[in-house]
């Protein structure tokens, strides 16, 4: 049980450092579009659900 909750916590620090990093990516591009606060939380949902399907981040950005 142990190892899984182990697993668990490592997916759960890797998911708020791609978002930690995504943040930044937006703050370095916050001049260049304009985003809500609503549609910014939709892309975090969308990226915690690719996470958990198995999509790279990279796949979603490049769609974005």
């Amino acid at each position: 049980m142990e190892d899984v909750e182990r697993l668990i916590l490592q997916e759960l620090r890797e998911i708020k450092e791609e978002l930690r990093i995504l943040n930044s990516k937006i703050d370095n591009f916050a001049g260049y579009f304009e985003v809500s606060e609503e549609e910014l939380q939709e892309l975090i949902s969308e990226l915690e659900d690719a996470k958990k399907n198995g999509v790279r981040l990279e796949e979603i950005l490049h769609e974005l």
